[in-house]
């Protein structure tokens, strides 16, 4: 964070002419390790539940489990060292959010609700940002400066804007969240479809094509919605495309799966 300092203001007594904040690596790589221990104890929770309930799992299911991983793991690493190149650019009318080339300008004036949630700790995790011409700000990465942003923020809007803030109810950051969580996620994954194996024909065809639906679904909301892009602009609105057109590529394969077989 660098900074030039003048006069004064409600929270330092000084006010604050242009500041420079960047996201924090350590928290980049956090989520980085976190999403690795995600992947790595969810294949260890579908081998162990495969042997547990007698469900076989063939060689070449397991290179394709690793290959969908290894892809999910690129594309999300891809995603997150963009985050990392985020810059944030303040002085006494606006906000400047810098990614690459890309530069979006937000006026204080402008801003209509903000939004900001915190861990079960206390320690701000992500700000979300509304103005009124209905354009968003997600702010995310910036642990390392949550506090000063906020301050900020508060100081230079509307004193009648909405503010509203939110605490997780458990904490995603514990050391046994992600492991478990990829433990319970294997688990679940195994039992469904044992149980879809071991339901009769018609049962069978009904959760394919629920599922086949889902799947088309969930794509063509990425694709439209791009819920990824929306918050961090255009620049991964990639991400957003592959992801909904793998959702509908997997919801055609089980409608063609289940219309062949």
């Amino acid at each position: 964070m660098e900074m030039i300092e003048e006069n004064s203001n409600r929270t330092s007594d000084k006010i604050i002419i242009d500041m420079e904040f960047t996201t924090s690596i350590r928290e980049i790589t956090r989520r980085k390790k976190a999403f690795l221990t995600l992947l790595t104890s969810l294949f260890i929770g579908l081998v162990l539940t495969s042997k547990i309930f007698h469900y076989p799992i063939s060689g070449s299911k397991y290179l394709l489990i690793i290959g969908i991983f290894i892809i999910i793991g690129i594309l999300t690493f891809q995603f997150l060292s963009s985050i990392s190149k985020v810059r944030l650019f303040i002085n006494e009318e606006k906000i400047e959010r810098i990614n690459g080339k890309s530069v979006d300008k937000f006026l204080f004036s402008n801003i209509k609700i903000i939004k900001i949630k915190r861990r079960t700790n206390g320690v701000i995790r992500e700000i979300y940002i509304l103005f009124s011409d209905k354009r968003s700000l997600f702010l995310t990465a910036f642990e390392d400066d949550f506090e000063d942003i906020k301050d900020i923020l508060l100081d230079k809007t509307n004193k009648k804007i909405s503010i509203k803030e939110a605490r997780e109810p458990i904490s995603f950051d514990h050391p046994i969240f992600y492991p478990a969580l990829g433990l319970l996620i294997g688990f679940i994954s195994i039992l469904s479809f044992r149980a879809t194996l071991n339901a009769s024909s018609y049962q069978a065809s009904f959760i394919t094509i629920i599922c086949s639906i889902y799947a088309a679904s969930v794509g063509t909301y990425f694709i439209f919605n791009r819920p990824i892009s929306s918050r961090y602009k255009d620049k991964s609105a990639v991400i957003d495309y592959i992801t909904g057109s793998i959702f509908i590529c997997a919801g055609i394969i089980l409608i063609l799966a289940e219309l062949i077989i």
